[in-house]
């Protein structure tokens, strides 16, 4: 089976990999989408993350190859930093719930790579449970996990979904070398501070006398520095060294090891280009085998004196005698005559200019909404263009920019022109020189593509919200399976004060991935763009979903001084609908007014919501939420919201005669909506204290504001529809003092309600659920038109 073929595979039992990274030297765009990709995600990947040498990606999208159309969107790329060398492993990691698989070896994301070079891959398969498998993947877990930096990205942002959905993945391995029940062992190497691969490789055979050592490798030292390194090592017997006499890159002029012999690869291959790397040290009893992405190199291998300079994986086995020359077929050629040095051809590979490529960095760059956020690279300085174009290389805007003293951080754009989402690549111009072209990461594109590959009644839940077809109580049960399977995602933490004690210092100096409502108001810098778009707590999750519904249902695309102790008995509403104004005189309700539009357009639900169901589940929320001390997240946030649309949906209006009456009684849908909100925001102490919010996020995210702009269209909606009516004139003393406690918790900022998240949300309740219940929050804002209660009294508060 060919190496692509492998991706494709399933886990045991066609368990699904949700997650792939891949590391490679060089990369070939073409090859990867069109032969690598279609691969991975039949094994269930929708998170994937490549991280491949800066250059050589730089290199790759500026020198005329086709162009990668899924680059940002798709997949997302990283390249770490290498101080003095190449980022030159090669590993395949796909991790799943239940399962992970791992392949290093010699072979590149590029076409030669996976389809035509004679290559050397090792595959490893492995279950949740404890074994020797699954600490070796957990093994280059770490490494990988150790190439990603923490600051916040895409690349993180891949890097947590998948740990959230890998607990197996947690934890260290007191050694790196683990023993299999056939007798054999198995190790995953890399470059271990200061000491290199072919050390390590040393250090485990140690204690064992070689006989034997056999080398492959395209590429040497012009002095055979790590060879003699290897012979130093082991004083094996005999040397072989494996090549092609058609074509080789071996340094015929070098003064070889003693007793060294050449020998040619298998007859199979030929016509093949041999990149294929591995040694094999074999014993009296056992063959010690190291496969994987290091050329017999100093810079690769390492030496007695220096740990080499590139960033390597290989894995170490350690099987029976001629177990190896068995799997890689080399019993031909042992047997095979010596070839003659003499009579081969060298070939001269041109050099790759990766200085000339490094000099020309453009940067980074992330597209959020319409802004573009650039992070340019040391070098550039002064004044330029940014030059912006589609996946096809057509340009599409030049904007401006000017470091007079050189990069101080990131800087924003606003994109000017209609769908910003087409940009797919930049180039930095300055005086005429042209940066490398670099490709821009569409983190929300990413972060939307990240959905596990759902099962049974999990698929059943998300497909009732996809279908987009009712909105009853029913959803309710599929909204809570939603929620458990994200909750079994990523738990949340523990709630911790936000100001620890002294003895309590060493442990906060760690900073979990975690705040608390307090701790993020405090330390979020709030964005006051209008157009600013923002983050979803809950993309990339079961949940989105729900948010995704909500949204289709309105139209739309996806603190002030606290109450006295003496006010707060009015959180204990009591015996609900007993007020003294009741009685056969109290004025009814007001009707809304006919619709003046056709019968036939006035599509009339006659179905009759069950008023006392809805009272009982609303009860039932609240005393839940009440009653746990748990912490809440984003699930919890998006579960306020669909319970006040709920209700919103199912009130009594001309299409639905037979809805939750408007009424402060106990089954009237603004007596529930309050319950609901009371609930999550009022109390000893509140729930929504209880929030916890991600580190990660600087400003509040998207799906939180669109909750708190229902929170405050709903409260203004109970005022405006119940006020004038002496009956309702108690529980109006409750919604005004809730707005008050609300406004004072949320604690946001005229610029975040003057958001466009929260701007547009409004008006698409408006547009929808205003339109059936008669009222707009600009109606409610009279007299200060254009300005709902809430954000008076919101501004009020800060002005003074």
């Amino acid at each position: 089976m060919k190496y692509p073929d492998r991706m494709a595979r399933r886990g045991r039992g066609s368990c699904p990999f949700h997650t792939v990274f891949a590391t490679t030297f060089s990369i070939e765009f073409a090859a990867l989408e069109e032969i690598m990709l279609p691969q991975l995600m039949a094994s269930g990947a929708s998170n994937l993350l490549i991280l491949a040498d800066e250059r050589m990606a730089a290199m790759s999208l500026s020198d005329g190859s086709a162009l990668p159309m899924q680059l940002g969107r798709d997949y997302a790329l990283h390249s770490p930093p290498v101080a003095d060398g190449l980022f030159h492993p090669k590993i395949l990691l796909q991790i799943g719930r239940r399962s992970g698989r791992l392949f290093v070896g010699s072979a590149n994301i590029t076409a030669a790579g996976l389809a035509g070079n004679a290559e050397a891959v090792i595959e490893i398969e492995c279950q949740d449970e404890p074994g020797p498998e699954r600490e070796v993947i957990r093994s280059a877990w770490r490494y990988v996990s150790s190439l990603i930096p923490e600051e916040r990205g895409a690349a993180r942002d891949a890097l947590n979904w998948a740990s959230d959905r890998a607990s197996w993945l947690a934890g260290s391995s007191d050694s790196p070398l683990q023993n299999l029940d056939d007798g054999t062992a198995i190790a995953f190497l890399v470059r271990d501070g200061r000491t290199g691969i072919a050390n390590r490789f040393a250090e485990i055979v140690a204690g064992e006398r070689v006989d034997r050592l056999i080398v492959a490798s395209p590429y040497w030292d012009e002095e055979l520095a790590a060879l003699k390194t290897l012979s130093g090592a082991f004083t094996p017997n005999s040397i072989t060294i494996l090549l092609d006499p058609d074509g080789h890159e071996f340094p015929l002029d070098a003064q070889l090891p003693k007793d060294s012999k050449f020998r040619e690869f298998p007859r199979k291959l030929v016509g093949r280009f041999k990149h294929a790397k591995f040694v094999i040290a074999s014993t009296a009893t056992h063959d010690h085998v190291l496969v994987g992405s290091a050329n017999c190199t100093t810079a690769a291998m390492g030496s007695q004196s220096s740990s080499g300079s590139n960033q390597e994986a290989c894995i170490y086995r350690k099987l029976p005698r001629d177990g190896a020359i068995a799997s890689l077929n080399l019993a031909e050629c042992l047997d095979s005559e010596p070839v003659d040095l003499g009579e081969t051809e060298r070939l001269e590979t041109a050099s790759i200019p990766l200085a000339e490529i490094s000099a020309r960095k453009a940067g980074s760059f992330e597209l959020s909404g319409e802004t573009l956020t650039w992070t340019p690279p040391p070098r550039i300085a002064g004044s330029g263009w940014l030059i912006l174009s589609d996946a096809l290389g057509t340009e599409l805007d030049r904007i401006a920019f000017d470091l007079a003293e050189g990069p101080s951080g990131a800087c924003a754009f606003h994109l000017p022109f209609e769908k910003p989402t087409r940009v797919s690549f930049a180039v930095v111009e300055q005086s005429g020189i042209f940066s490398n072209r670099a490709h821009i990461t569409h983190r929300d594109a990413l972060r939307r593509r990240r959905r596990e590959v759902a099962s049974g009644s999990l698929a059943k839940a998300i497909a009732a919200f996809d279908a987009g077809e009712d909105f009853d109580l029913w959803l309710h049960s599929s909204f809570e399976e939603l929620a458990r399977a994200d909750l079994a995602d990523r738990p949340l933490p523990q709630i911790k004060s936000a100001r620890p004690r002294q003895a309590d210092k060493a442990e906060a100096e760690q900073p979990g991935r975690e705040l608390c409502y307090e701790e993020f108001m405090e330390l979020r810098a709030p964005d006051v763009r209008a157009d600013h778009h923002r983050e979803s707590a809950v993309s990339g999750t079961h949940s989105d979903s729900v948010r995704s519904f909500l949204n289709l249902l309105i139209g739309k695309s996806s603190g002030g001084p606290g109450l006295s102790q003496e006010d707060d008995d009015w959180l204990d509403l009591g015996d609900e609908g007993e007020y003294p104004e009741d009685g056969p005189d109290a004025e009814p309700d007001r009707e809304p007014a006919k619709s003046a539009a056709p019968a036939e357009e006035r599509r009339i639900d006659e179905r009759t919501v069950n008023a006392s169901l809805f009272e009982k589940m609303v009860r039932q929320y609240a005393e839940n939420i009440a009653a746990s001390d748990e912490p809440l997240g984003a699930a919890d946030v998006l579960r306020v919201r669909f319970w006040l649309m709920m209700l919103l949906f199912k009130a009594k209006n001309p299409k639905l005669p037979n809805g939750l009456e408007t009424s402060s009684e106990a089954q009237g849908w603004p007596r529930l909506a309050f319950r609901v909100i009371a609930a999550f925001f009022c109390g000893k102490p509140p729930p929504i204290t209880r929030l916890m919010i991600a580190r990660e996020y600087t400003e509040m995210p998207a799906d939180f504001l669109e909750c708190w702009a229902t929170v405050l269209w709903a409260l203004d909606a109970i005022e405006a529809r119940l006020s004038g009516s002496a009956r309702h004139r108690q529980f109006l003393e409750y919604v005004r003092k809730a707005r008050a406690e609300v406004v004072r918790i949320l604690g946001l900022t005229p610029g975040e309600l003057a958001s466009e998240t929260i701007v547009e949300t409004r008006a698409a309740m408006d547009r929808t659920i205003g339109s059936t219940l008669r009222f707009t929050a600009s109606v409610a804002a009279s007299p200060n038109r254009g300005q709902s209660p809430i954000l008076r009294e919101r501004s009020s508060r800060l002005n003074s």
